[in-house]
C-alpha cells in the first residue's frame, strides 16, 4: 500500500514538471516572438529637480473690536483699524498692496451653568466687529520687516491677530516647462543606461506622459504626495517634475 502511494506522487510530480516546462516554453516561445514583432519596451521614469525663491508674499492680518454695544465695538475696531493701516503705511507697505474685505459685525453669546435647573444657558454677551487685512507684495524684505515687529502694536491696546506670512513663486509655467524639459533629458539617460547593460540602444519614442508636480521646502523634511505638494511657508523652495517615457529598443 506504501509503495502504491509513493508511486502516486512520482506521477504527480512528473505530471507538475511536465506541466511547468511546457507553461515555460511557451512563455519563452511567446517572449521571442514578441521580440521579432518589436514589442519590447523600455519604460523609465525622469526626474528634474530646481531650487526657486518666493517672489510674492502674502500676509493676512484680522483686526477686531469687542464691546457689548454694537455701536462701541464697532468704535473698538475703527480705532484699531487705524491703528494698524498707519503702521502698514509707516512701515513702507502702501495702499495698492492692502486688500480689505468686508467688515463683519456678529453678536457673541456665552454659556453660563445654572445649577438650580443643572443646564447651561446661553446669555448675551455684546458684539464682534472684524475684518481681515490682505498684504500682498513683491517686495518681501519690506513685509517680513514689518510682520516681525507689528507684535508692538498690542502695548498700545490694538486688537489684532497676524498669521504667519505665505510664500509663493509666480512664474510656475515657466518653470514646469524647464523642469520637464530637463526630466525628458534625464528619461532619455535611463533609457541609454538600460539599453547599454542589455547591449542594445534606444529606438524610437512610443509614448510620454508628465508626472507629480511638487513644489516644497528647501532643505526641509517634508513629505511628497501623488497628488502634488505646494509648499507656501518656506521662502526657499524645491520644485520637482517627473516623466514617463517608453521607447523601442533596438
Amino acid at each position: 500500500m506504501k509503495i502504491e502511494q509513493k508511486e502516486i506522487v512520482k506521477v504527480a510530480l512528473a505530471l507538475i514538471v511536465g506541466v511547468a516546462a511546457v507553461a515555460a516554453c511557451w512563455q519563452i516561445g511567446h517572449g521571442l516572438q514578441n521580440f521579432r514583432r518589436g514589442e519590447n519596451k523600455i519604460q523609465v521614469t525622469g526626474m528634474a529637480e530646481k531650487q526657486i525663491t518666493s517672489d510674492l508674499i502674502v500676509w493676512n492680518i484680522t483686526v477686531s473690536g469687542k464691546a457689548f454695544k454694537k455701536s462701541d465695538a464697532y468704535a473698538e475696531f475703527d480705532r484699531s483699524n487705524r491703528q494698524v493701516r498707519k503702521y502698514l503705511r509707516d512701515n513702507n507697505i502702501p495702499d495698492s498692496c492692502i486688500e480689505a474685505n468686508s467688515v463683519s459685525i456678529e453678536k457673541q453669546t456665552r454659556s453660563e451653568y445654572d445649577p438650580k435647573a443643572e443646564r447651561y444657558f446661553d446669555i448675551d454677551d455684546g458684539y464682534a466687529v472684524t475684518q481681515y487685512i490682505i498684504v500682498t507684495s513683491h517686495n518681501l524684505p519690506v513685509v517680513e520687516k514689518a510682520y516681525q515687529k507689528i507684535s508692538a502694536l498690542y502695548e498700545h491696546g490694538v486688537d489684532f491677530s497676524s498669521n504667519d506670512p505665505l510664500y509663493y513663486y509666480t512664474k510656475l509655467n515657466d518653470l514646469k516647462m524647464e523642469l520637464l524639459h530637463n526630466a525628458g533629458i534625464d528619461a532619455y539617460k535611463r533609457a541609454e543606461t538600460i539599453a547599454e547593460g542589455c547591449n542594445a540602444s534606444v529606438g524610437s519614442l512610443q509614448s510620454s506622459s508628465m508626472g507629480v508636480f511638487q513644489i516644497v521646502g528647501l532643505n526641509s523634511s517634508e513629505d511628497y504626495s501623488w497628488g502634488g505638494t505646494f509648499n507656501t511657508s518656506d521662502k526657499e523652495k524645491k520644485a520637482s517634475i517627473t516623466i514617463r517615457a517608453t521607447y523601442s529598443p533596438r
